[in-house]
């Protein structure tokens, strides 16, 4: 382990007559300015005292200073310790170390590797021992650092996302097939004069088994209705789909095959333009703690642009919050949409939650309200339909 905190230094005065001394070292053979000597043995201390002396370390801080976690982990796969983009000198120890405590229950051991450091920066190089919650938790680190006046400034780290996720989440046992490449695609659909609730049952059962004729990939399929009166479409056909390429292949399949049977059978008892046909990808914000048994759930969609002063981190932060509360229906997951068309006007991003029913939905809204949420939502974005959102009623069909 090289670490100019530990190794024998030899002084070299540069000084002339009425010019500033400046103080330079020789570390193995390398001649070193004073500040980076400083600036190594400053953040190697930090290190050492963050998690035992948290008081002695924050004095090495700056009133300026920032802490960002530069991994890349899905807010999904954090569950309800979602690390935030940032975090300042007051929420690095109260909220930051507070997830790495819930994470690393036992503590960590670290090991300084290297240190490189000049004038203004430096990064120590590190490897852990721990046992996270989900297992063995051996990391390696990268921490960089930024001084100003004579403190730290800036912190970031760098580490496996792998074995977080693996090891401190546990999230190795999210289904697959709620991966980050699913799409879900909405068809508009009109109910025609011959109508019935057993009309279209049969519809239902004819189209499955078309479906189950062909070889076509799909997550699910749902009908959802909204439970106000839509001018465009009386219900939605909805198809979740594990890929772009899945999809193409079925419809393709589809139109060259059941497409004209479907339209017989179909004929006066409801009608589906393939124009108006509507495909998203997403991003899974939150698993439910246990996914819902029944058949019927209801959707509640937002279609949001950001204010000004707000971006993705803000909502990132948010939602980081959101996940935090651990009474929320058991039920209860949510999604960020994204169009794969161009709406006219573009949300920023599409929020859908799903719940079991409405009472599960009602008892969440009373304990999101009980919080600061809705005012940090009603700062942050505009939503078309306000934060009440456009409901909709769901039964699963495939």
């Amino acid at each position: 382990m090289k670490s100019w905190l530990f190794l024998p230094f030899i002084f070299l005065l540069v000084a002339a007559c009425d010019v500033e001394q400046t103080t330079y070292y020789t570390v193995d053979g390398e001649v070193v300015g004073e500040k980076a000597v400083q600036n190594s043995s400053m953040a190697e201390q930090f290190i050492d005292l963050v998690l035992t002396e948290p008081e002695s370390a924050s004095a090495m801080l700056h009133d300026e200073f920032t802490f960002r976690f530069m991994g890349k982990l899905p807010i999904h796969a954090q569950g309800n310790a979602v690390i935030k983009t940032a975090y300042d000198k007051d929420t690095y120890f109260s909220e930051f170390l507070a997830i790495v405590n819930q994470l690393l229950p036992d503590g960590i051991v670290l090991t300084v590797v290297d240190v490189i450091a000049n004038a203004d920066s430096a990064a120590v190089i590190m490897s852990g021992d721990a046992e996270g919650k989900y297992g063995e938790y051996d990391n390696e680190y990268v921490f960089t650092y930024k001084f100003k006046d004579g403190k730290i400034i800036a912190v970031d780290e760098y580490n496996s996302d792998y074995l977080v996720a693996k090891s401190l989440y546990g999230n190795n046992l999210i289904p697959e097939k709620y991966t980050n490449n699913m799409l879900v695609e909405y068809f508009w659909h009109t109910k025609g004069l011959n109508y019935t609730e057993e009309s279209f049952a049969s519809l239902v059962e004819i189209w499955n088994g078309m479906i189950d004729g062909m070889s076509c990939e799909m997550n699910g399929a749902n009908i959802i209705t909204p439970r106000e009166q839509n001018d465009d479409f009386d219900f939605l056909w909805m198809i979740a789909w594990p890929s772009q390429e899945a999809r193409d292949a079925c419809l393709d399949e589809w139109v060259n095959g059941n497409e004209p049977k479907w339209r017989e059978a179909i004929d006066g008892i409801i009608d589906v333009d393939l124009n108006n046909a509507f495909l998203f990808s997403t991003e899974v914000g939150r698993f439910p703690k246990a996914w819902n048994e029944s058949n019927t759930f209801t959707h509640s969609y937002f279609f949001c642009t950001f204010n000004e002063g707000s971006n993705s981190e803000t909502l990132h932060n948010y939602r980081a919050d959101l996940n935090a509360i651990t009474t929320l229906s058991d039920n209860h997951w949510y999604l960020l949409l994204d169009p794969m068309f161009d709406p006219d006007p573009r949300p920023d991003f599409v929020w859908l939650d799903v719940w079991p029913d409405q009472a599960a939905r009602e008892s969440d809204l009373a304990i999101w309200n009980s919080t600061d949420l809705p005012g940090r939502a009603a700062e942050m974005v505009t939503c078309g339909d306000g934060l009440e959102g456009v409901i909709f009623d769901g039964k699963n069909i495939r």
